[in-house]
């Protein structure tokens, strides 16, 4: 059903040409010269669009292998591509399986991105991989790269690593968890946070890649799990700051405020945050940018993956023997808002409707009156 026009395996070259977009990363840009065959796994809310990037430039030599849990994903990925970009269409093969990447491609692939949901998943599709590289055989030359954007506990990135790396040392396995949501996913201007100590110390060909699906590119450090500790800090920021804006904002219109204006105040002043104002909660102030609030927080960065990433921001700081004063009372708000699935399974600006539905009764309980009304 999926055929794409199979090429000569053939390593990959890229020449780095530059530039920087601030003191602290770098955007650069590369060109491609010969064959590079990509592998894509995880077709959901973010993995779709990153796939779609790479597959909209790929060189006229280049190849791209996807994979989804679920077949419909990776149909309708196909379909929307291929027919948003045509030309291209030859180029594109979509994998019934994992063991695929190896026994279903012309030529070994040069990079492999994952995007899945858990620890758990990225495990299972590494060492499924991995296995099928063991039994199938590979050619020794090649380096193949698992480049991992998915949001995971710490020690079980480590895990996977040192798994890769024991079992196959000339291959990697590279955390690069990203920031910028479904809507960066979309535009195709992520961060990607890297565990590596510059960025000379990036290839050219994965910062080819990368640039493909985003904009900026932070090394972190040079341990392994260095990317995901950038992205779980930044998460957990981020979770604190929306649980706060909800919470302002229910304040603003318990004071009787035009909650447009004062968005629009916000928006200029000491509380502007991302949450605030990239993905305001309040219906029509920004419509030029479809904001989920516009659409009733459908889509957009959900609330329970929000309270997973709160969950490992706290797990892991344990780890490192550091409390985190907002976390464990952050971590509660989110488990309480995930009690309810028309909360859980949307944007996470809904908190401010949700917050809007709490109410305390006289003896300091507080209750959710949708909840214990449905």
């Amino acid at each position: 059903m999926y055929r794409a026009l199979f090429q000569t395996g053939k390593r990959s070259t890229s020449r780095l040409t530059a530039a920087a977009s601030s003191p602290h990363a770098k955007h650069f840009s590369s060109q491609s010269h010969l064959l590079t065959n990509y592998g894509f796994v995880g077709l959901g809310q973010m993995g779709q669009h990153m796939a779609r990037h790479i597959y909209e430039q790929l060189a006229p030599e280049d190849s791209l292998y996807v994979y989804d849990t679920v077949p419909e994903a990776a149909a309708n990925f196909y379909h929307t591509v291929t027919s948003q970009t045509p030309q291209h269409q030859e180029q594109l093969t979509v994998l019934p399986d994992l063991k695929s990447f190896i026994t279903g491609v012309n030529g070994q692939l040069d990079f492999i991105v994952t995007m899945v949901p858990e620890g758990k998943h990225v495990k299972g599709v590494v060492e499924e991989i991995v296995t099928a590289y063991e039994q199938n055989g590979y050619s020794p030359e090649y380096r193949t790269t698992i480049i991992d954007s998915s949001t995971i506990d710490i020690p079980t990135s480590q895990a996977v690593h040192h798994y890769v790396k024991s079992t196959l040392p000339q291959f990697d396995f590279i955390d690069a968890p990203v920031s910028g949501g479904v809507a960066g996913a979309r535009k195709g201007t992520l961060s990607f946070m890297l565990s590596r100590e510059n960025h000379e110390d990036i290839s050219p060909d994965l910062v080819t890649l990368l640039n493909k699906m985003g904009k900026n590119i932070f090394p972190c450090g040079v341990n392994h799990g260095t990317g995901l500790a950038a992205k779980l800090a930044n998460n957990y920021l981020l979770a604190i700051t929306n649980l706060a804006t909800a919470d302002s904002f229910q304040l603003a219109k318990a004071f009787g405020l035009n909650l447009q204006n004062y968005a629009k105040l916000v928006a200029v002043s000491t509380g502007k945050s991302w949450a605030s104002v990239d993905n305001c909660p309040i219906e029509g102030v920004y419509p030029e940018n479809n904001l989920p609030a516009d659409v009733k927080f459908k889509g957009g960065f959900i609330t329970k993956l929000t309270r997973k990433d709160v969950v490992l921001a706290t797990d892991c700081a344990k780890q490192q023997h550091r409390f985190l004063f907002l976390g464990d009372i952050g971590r509660h708000w989110y488990d309480k808002a995930c009690e309810r699935p028309d909360v859980a399974e949307r944007d996470l600006g809904v908190l401010y409707e949700w917050l809007g539905d709490l109410e305390q009764k006289p003896n300091g309980d507080i209750v959710d009156v949708k909840r214990t009304s449905a």
